[in-house]
């Protein structure tokens, strides 16, 4: 497959993305939608149901339209369907801060793709051809597929912000915070990819360091201190897991059940531990 080439509003970038690609540069929609057995929407979202109101206008039978957007379903290209297209949402789990990225990153980068699947599509050939893994989600778990990118993305960057800040009341600078943390976040990130999450739990909640939690609330602004608890909260909630998985075979054969749900795991948990119970009334577990 090759790349036909690019339309855009602004003839700066798109003249850009030419020359970075060796492809064309098209003057108007039309020129393009004729060269193009696949088009993809790469606008913000609030653009992309403005771009497919235009698609009204041209027959697309035998055209595959997709627009990027993780948060929006397929059906938003209502009209391009209605013009004869095969529509879909087609998302790369990967931040785009600036257009200078390491194009060797975007290599490894996930796909998620919604909308018209069928086996042997011109889409998921496309994907396959590109070599990078992909999944297929429903339209109905946009919103949900959306939330975890958030997630993962945006709020770890809010809350990595947020501990930096109290390095700065130190006397570091924001750099110089950067640096000296990015061991530890780099640390922690590659352990959760070797061992999981509940093995790669430290820290005084896992140690049911009661005084240190203690020492943390009293120094923590107003405006974090909700976030901390909801946080530590949930970190307690991954001790008791790992509590339970360290039980021996046999205490988990004669279980009284085989499904156990967390809530059920942590209630066991606080139980057996007074230190973790004391943390979870400290935290506002229990009023």
């Amino acid at each position: 497959m090759k790349l036909s080439g690019f339309y855009g509003k602004n003839p700066k970038s798109t003249l850009e993305a030419v020359n970075i690609t060796k492809s064309k540069f098209y003057n108007n929609i039309q020129e393009i939608i004729k060269e193009s057995d696949i088009l993809f929407i790469t606008t913000p979202d609030d653009i992309i149901s403005t771009i497919d109101n235009e698609l009204l206008k041209f027959d697309l039978k035998n055209k595959s339209v997709c627009h990027t957007s993780g948060s929006l379903k397929s059906n938003v290209l209502c009209n391009a369907k209605h013009s004869g297209a095969l529509i879909y949402s087609i998302h790369p789990i990967f931040a785009f801060s600036n257009k200078n990225m390491n194009l060797e990153e975007f290599e490894k980068t996930y796909f998620s793709v919604e909308g018209d699947i069928f086996e042997n599509s011109i889409v998921l050939r496309l994907l396959k051809a590109l070599g990078n893994n992909f999944f297929i989600r429903d339209k109905e778990t946009s919103s949900t597929y959306h939330l975890a990118n958030v997630f993962v993305s945006n709020l770890i960057l809010s809350l990595l912000e947020i501990g930096i800040s109290y390095f700065k009341t130190l006397g570091l600078s924001e750099e110089e915070a950067l640096r000296a943390v990015k061991p530890l976040i780099n640390g922690n990130i590659e352990s959760i990819y070797s061992k999981g999450f509940v093995n790669s739990l430290t820290g005084p909640v896992l140690r049911g360091d009661i005084k240190t939690i203690e020492k943390h609330l009293s120094v923590l602004k107003d405006d974090d201190k909700k976030l901390y608890s909801l946080l530590s909260l949930n970190l307690l909630k991954l001790v008791a897991l790992k509590n339970s998985e360290d039980l021996n075979t046999k205490e988990k054969e004669y279980s009284h059940s085989s499904v156990v749900n967390n809530e059920d795991i942590l209630k066991n948990f606080l139980r057996s531990s007074k230190n973790h119970l004391e943390i979870y009334r400290i935290l506002g577990g229990i009023e």
